[in-house]
């Protein structure tokens, strides 16, 4: 999708990087791969987009102009509707059903978001899209000091992970959770660990009631539901 986008506009100028956000780099191989060579494709394996640009969650984008300016803060990005959204969940399990009808929730703004892309690359910082750097900041996810206490204790808990072990990062990586429960990467981060077995694909249920005493549906209702999950772009 993403690859497809960047090949269609690169000749306009706009360059679409797409950066996974996983600890283990082998773990997003396969589709680093594939989008090589033209695409540009990476993995933060320290999560430094979180803490940097406001990442916290996927898919997030941020948009920046060819001087190195931030136009548009970190916001859901998406560029085509997912099968998911239509899908019929009655011959589903119900834990299934739980987690595809809040995912159905989710806002999509999949064409307004793809339409906005396409005015950015045609008329760069005359785009209506494209922010000043007031607006920019206003429109950027607050920082509070749970949320840096937040990251603190996931960067500790990842270093832990990999000099220790996983025990030793778990306890850290739960007060991050805590302290910044909006923040879906680091627990997805952690809960892909418990949920997803060696080898298998990744775990869309993340059901970690027995290490973190959770799920992805339960803390999904807990913030308000599907309808909320993310940060809608204003477009």
């Amino acid at each position: 999708m993403w690859q497809e986008l960047h090949a269609e506009l690169e000749a306009e100028g706009l360059t679409v990087v797409t950066v996974a956000l996983d600890f283990d780099p082998e773990q997003s191989r396969t589709w680093i791969d594939q989008a090589a060579p033209t695409h540009p494709s990476l993995v933060d394996s320290e999560h430094r987009l979180d803490e940097l640009l406001g990442i916290t969650n996927v898919p997030m984008a941020v948009w920046i102009d060819e001087a190195g300016t931030i136009v548009r803060p970190a916001e859901s990005a998406t560029i085509r509707t997912s099968a998911l959204r239509s899908m019929p969940l009655d011959d589903f399990p119900e834990n299934i059903k739980n987690v595809l009808t809040e995912a159905q929730k989710i806002p999509d703004h999949s064409d307004e978001y793809r339409a906005a892309i396409l005015d950015w690359a045609a008329h760069g910082s005359e785009s209506r899209f494209s922010l000043s750097p007031d607006v920019v900041v206003a429109r950027s996810q607050p920082r509070p000091m749970e949320h840096a206490k937040a990251a603190a204790a996931f960067a500790l808990g990842t270093h832990l992970f990999t000099t220790v072990g996983k025990d030793a990062a778990m306890p850290w990586w739960r007060q991050a959770h805590e302290l910044h429960p909006e923040n879906w990467t680091y627990k997805r981060q952690a809960w892909t660990l418990e949920s997803t077995p060696e080898g298998q694909p990744y775990d869309l249920l993340q059901e970690v009631g027995d290490t973190y005493g959770t799920s992805w549906y339960e803390d999904v209702v807990a913030l308000g539901g599907g309808g909320s999950y993310g940060v809608e772009p204003r477009l």
